[in-house]
């Protein structure tokens, strides 16, 4: 593409899908008020579609839009969090602490079946049945994250904490492999990003407790998004990227070591 062209909208791939994951996590607090925490988890797709929008195909002047659907989508999550932090106000019903760390995400889809839901005169048209694998997407996020982290106790026994982590920056790389086509597209760039995360614990012993909560994951490119199109002389054509992660979570934690 060109500067004067490099923002027109020519394709665009959306992924929506639901996962299921299992993590272990822990926090170690020293008497020095200096704390460390993280996580580290695996998942599944449990199940989705996925939309492949184009604009003004080349040398197919009679499609100036097509939509195709392919469903199911399937594929795994994996993640991982190391927090570094130091505790400003920290006594036996609360504390409050700021904390710098790095975040890995990695996605794995793969689309299944194609169905052209715009234009007749456009691709998959008879569809594509849905045990055929049409499209895959590997993608890995790294970020570096800043931000604070509390916990109060609300009620006897019952404790509410917090999580809010700014990202100032983002490093993505992806595949995205259009297997009927055999074209596959490198993409990469840097962005931004933000991750919430509140849960609400019941302290069944001094040591045991559960948990409901809730957790926000945002990824986005802002500078270099671009791809590389099966090798294609560059300069390659802007591609901005985002993914989107929310859901609940139940938790079961133990403590260790002498109480406050």
């Amino acid at each position: 593409t060109n500067p004067a062209t490099a923002n027109i909208l020519i394709s665009r791939l959306t992924y929506n899908s639901t996962a299921n994951s299992g993590e272990f996590f822990g926090r170690v607090d020293t008497p020095l008020n200096v704390f460390v925490k993280g996580n580290i988890g695996v998942g599944s797709l449990s199940g989705g579609h996925m939309n492949d929008e184009d604009w003004a195909i080349p040398g197919r002047g009679e499609v100036a839009y097509s939509n195709t659907l392919s469903d199911p989508v399937k594929g795994s999550i994996d993640y991982a969090t190391f927090d570094l932090g130091y505790d400003f106000f920290r006594a036996a019903g609360y504390k409050l602490g700021a904390f710098v760390g790095y975040n890995y995400y990695k996605e794995n889809k793969s689309a299944y079946g194609c169905t052209q839901i715009s234009n007749q005169l456009s691709d998959c048209v008879p569809a594509i049945p849905s045990s055929v694998l049409v499209i895959t997407e590997d993608d890995t996020w790294k970020s570096f994250r800043i931000g604070v982290n509390g916990e109060v106790m609300i009620a006897d026994r019952l404790k509410l904490g917090a999580d809010v982590a700014y990202l100032p920056y983002v490093k993505f790389n992806g595949t995205d492999d259009h297997l009927l086509r055999s074209l596959i597209i490198a993409e990469w760039g840097t962005g931004r990003g933000l991750q919430l995360e509140s849960i609400l614990s019941y302290l069944i012993t001094d040591q045991f407790s559960v948990g409901v909560g809730g957790r926000y994951w945002a990824m986005w490119t802002t500078q270099n998004a671009i791809a590389d199109f099966a090798g294609a002389p560059c300069p390659c054509q802007t591609q901005p990227a985002k993914t989107e992660r929310y859901g609940v979570f139940l938790q079961a934690a133990y403590r260790f070591g002498a109480l406050p």
